[in-house]
Parts: C-alpha cells; structure tokens; sequence
C-alpha cells in the first residue's frame, strides 16, 4: 500500500483540524443558547440566510467574503477563522507529537476548545466538557488497562493514565479546586469561582494524574493573574467596574500545554527549584 507523502499526511490533519474546528463553532455558538447543533444547517445569525457548502470552507470562505455574509453583508467575526486554524494547528501538533494516537488527543483539544471559548463568552462550562473530559479519562485507562492485562503493548502516552492514578488524579484534581474555591469564597465574601472549573480540574486529573493537577493550577494561575492585572490597571481608568474574569480558559490552555510539553515544563520547574 502506498503511503502518502508526510507533507500531503499533515497537509491534510491540517485541514481536518480546521473542519472539525469549524464544527466546534457552531457548538460554541448554539450551546449556551440551547440550539441544536445539528439542525438547522450552517446560517448566517444576523440575517438567517442558509450559508452553502461552497461558501462554508473553513478559513477560505471567510478570507473571499472578506469578512462578511454573502447574503446580508453584516460583518463576520474574525474569531471564526482563528478558532478553525487554532483546530488546523493543534491537530496538527497533536499528529507530529502522538502519531496514530493522535486522535485520542483530538477528542481532549476538541474539548478544550469549546470549553475555553464558551466560558470566555458565558462563564459556563458545560457538563459534557467537564463531566464528559472525566468520563474519557478513566475510560482511557480502563481501555490501556485491559490492553496490557491482554498482553498487549500499547504506548506510554501523557494523557493515559494507570487506573488508579486516574481516579486519584480525578479526586485529588476535583477536591483541590473545590478546597480554593470554598476558600476564595470565604475570603472575598463572594463565589470565587464556579463548580465547572472544579470539574474541569478533575478531568485534568483523570486524565493526566496527580502530579498535572498540581502544574496546571499553577500554569493556568499565573496566566490568570497575568490578564487580572492587566484587567485592574485598565480599571483603574474606570473607578467602580468590576470585572469577572473566567477561569475555564486558563486551565485549559494550561493543560494544552501540559499535553504536548508536561515532560519538558516538569524537568524546568525542577531546575528552577534546584532538584
């Protein structure tokens, strides 16, 4: 059987990516709002004119339409065309990092993807990110388990887990958060953060185990405390607004960054302490 050219190979996760991603879109968008994301087909929301197959191509639909419907001429959102290269480009790195166990990765970045861009426009995480992400976790390592009780071989890969450091990771992930969010709460009078995000720590959990929980909280506070400041020196200018700042999308993109570089940001965290 004669195998495509790598190029052609990665060329073509590309544009999976983006199409999937293209998809994930359209559940960003109708999700919070209780649409199905099946039916009705791709339209335009400001006009609702049926947008067909030819001018739906991801990415290129957008950069020929210059940024508009073709139907009504209302303005596009440039985060269409991002979101779909974002998904290209994870995919993409996802294949050149796991290979054929890519896919597995896929389902977590699809994940990530939609959860981080639907708190960022609702505060919301929904159950199907968090609860579904916990899910496929202990799923993973059930199905790896089984694998090498067979006496198969499959890979060590950082998203699979031994079961019982799934499940403890998925403990310790889901009650750590919960422990700083009841503290949060008791020290700003104020709900600090939602329950999502502590579901969400727990699938970082089940699926990456213990020691990722502890990484990603860290990562994703320092990205967190990176935007906040820079949120409270624009507040200064306007006494009196406070800003929510959601916390779903810092987690996930610090665990995307846990799944392609864990090994490699665990052994410069060590460094930096000395060990």
């Amino acid at each position: 059987m004669t195998m495509l050219p790598f190029g052609w190979t990665l060329a073509f996760v590309f544009a999976f990516g983006a199409v999937v991603a293209s998809f994930l879109n359209v559940v960003v968008w109708r999700v919070p709002r209780g649409e199905s994301i099946v039916s009705p087909p791709s339209h335009c929301p400001k006009c609702g004119a049926a947008i067909p197959w030819y001018l739906n191509v991801p990415i290129l639909s957008w950069l020929v339409l210059r940024g508009k419907c073709a139907a009504c001429g209302n303005p596009i959102s440039p985060r269409y065309p991002l979101v779909e290269l974002l998904g290209g480009l994870l995919f993409a790195a996802a294949w050149l990092r796991f290979g054929v166990f890519a896919p597995l990765a896929w389902v977590w970045i699809a994940l990530m993807i939609v959860g981080s861009f639907i708190d960022f426009d609702h505060k919301l995480l929904p159950d199907f990110v968090t609860v579904g992400g916990m899910v496929y976790g202990v799923a993973l390592s059930g199905v790896w388990a089984v694998l090498r009780h067979a006496g198969c071989t499959p890979p060590d890969l950082p998203f699979v887990q031994p079961p019982l450091a799934s499940l403890g990771g998925l403990a310790f992930g889901f009650g750590l958060l919960a422990l700083v969010r009841w503290l949060g709460g008791k020290a700003f009078k104020r709900e600090a953060m939602g329950m999502g995000d502590v579901f969400l720590m727990g699938a970082v959990g089940a699926l990456f185990g213990p020691l990722a929980v502890l990484a990603v909280l860290m990562l994703s506070s320092i990205l967190g405390a990176l935007v906040g400041v820079g949120l409270i020196l624009a507040a200064k200018a306007r006494p009196g607004r406070f800003v929510e700042i959601p916390y779903g999308p810092y987690i996930c993109l610090a665990c995307l960054a846990w799944l392609f570089w864990g090994p490699e940001l665990l052994r410069a965290y060590l460094r930096l302490l000395g060990l």
